[in-house]
């Protein structure tokens, strides 16, 4: 595609839908923005929003992540929400020497790559974060670069970004159809109506594969089950880190964080594992599984009154990379999925943008194209 684009419909208004929409929205384009709910209220309400690149292999793959991790800051800004995102590092630690080999080996790998992290001692974690009752602590991790999101506000800031430029939001639209006129998209069918268009972007998360299927495209994906737990608010908890990994060798393994307004957001499964199969929580006995076992690290959180359970599908491509950018079969059609969507939001809306608008491809996103999967 290039400048002469017009009108561009995205199907799907999670956080990367939405911030491609806010990124082509900006530059001109109109825009209609559509999502079978309401935006940010599927996936991108379950994700536990954990900005980082720590667990991204191989190096490529760190170094996209890393790239969008440093451009939070200036999405937010232009978003008007910049209290949505708690910085302060990611702390984990582990509870024997084969956990222990495991952290020294992988902060070796990222600091070798420029990657900002250190090993704590026990009493270096404590003095980190007094609060957490670690238990035995073989070695620690801290990055702190590291941060987390409230997906919601940033989701929201989108949408109404994109209003004031004059584009379009269909909520509670389910796309059920896309027409096709000389090999090209030309329209996208609803269960309300037929909307023209010059170019499509499929950001449906795990309903994106159904999306490509319906011109005759295989996208390859897994779906799998996500939870994240929400605690009514309490006094803030943490020192200097924004998000806490409990002991990977010692389970059931648990992530928490907590978010603006106090509230606790609680994780329990292998958080960032790309065929991990998803997460504690689809039963109320493993809800309560997770919030005992985070108890038992952070004492503050017993007892506090669960606010919201959040449950839903993951989107993750089969080789654990994003699918990006226009495809070879149909030329107007613009694909983005990924597992570390949080994460990647801020460049890939960036970066869609180049690619729709412009007319030319981004170099360091050609490992990621459709065309790979075969």
């Amino acid at each position: 595609m290039n400048a002469k684009t017009q009108h561009i419909a995205i199907v799907g208004a999670g956080i990367v839908g939405s911030s491609i929409a806010f990124h082509l929205a900006r530059r001109g384009a109109k825009i209609t923005l559509i999502d079978a709910g309401e935006p940010g209220k599927s996936t991108t309400s379950v994700s536990f929003a954990w900005m980082n690149a720590r667990d991204k292999d191989p190096r490529h793959y760190h170094d996209l992540n890393r790239r969008s991790l440093d451009m939070w800051s200036r999405f937010v800004r232009r978003l008007d929400v910049v209290e949505s995102v708690t910085w302060g590092g990611e702390l984990r630690w582990a509870a024997t020497e084969e956990g222990a080999r495991e952290i020294v080996e992988r902060v070796g790998v990222l600091q070798s790559w420029g990657y900002p992290i250190r090993l704590l001692n026990g009493e270096g974690l404590q003095l980190l974060e007094p609060r957490l009752n670690p238990g035995s602590v073989a070695v620690a991790s801290y990055t702190d670069v590291d941060g987390h999101v409230d997906t919601g506000a940033v989701v929201a800031a989108c949408v109404e970004k994109v209003k004031q430029l004059g584009s379009d939001i269909r909520n509670h639209t389910r796309v059920v159809g896309l027409s096709r006129s000389g090999g090209q998209i030309v329209g996208v069918v609803t269960d309300r109506e037929e909307i023209a268009c010059d170019a499509v972007v499929l950001a449906g998360g795990p309903d994106t594969a159904e999306l490509a299927a319906m011109v005759d495209l295989n996208v390859p994906m897994y779906r799998t089950f996500g939870c994240t737990v929400l605690t009514e608010p309490i006094p803030y908890v943490f020192e200097n880190v924004s998000v806490v990994h409990s002991p990977r060798d010692c389970p059931p393994q648990t992530n928490f964080r907590q978010l603006p307004n106090g509230s606790m957001m609680l994780h329990g499964g292998a958080h960032g594992r790309v065929f991990d199969g998803g997460s504690l929580g689809q039963t109320e006995d493993e809800v309560q599984q997770v919030v005992d076992a985070v108890a038992r690290f952070l004492p503050v959180v017993e007892g506090v009154p669960i606010r919201e359970v959040r449950r839903g599908r993951r989107p993750i491509p089969k080789d654990g990379h994003p699918i990006l950018g226009f495809t070879e079969k149909i030329p107007n059609l613009y694909l983005s999925v990924m597992h570390s969507g949080v994460t990647l939001a801020p460049l890939i809306g960036e970066c869609a943008a180049i690619e729709i608008l412009d007319g030319v491809r981004v170099g360091f996103l050609e490992r990621y194209r459709l065309e790979r999967c075969g």
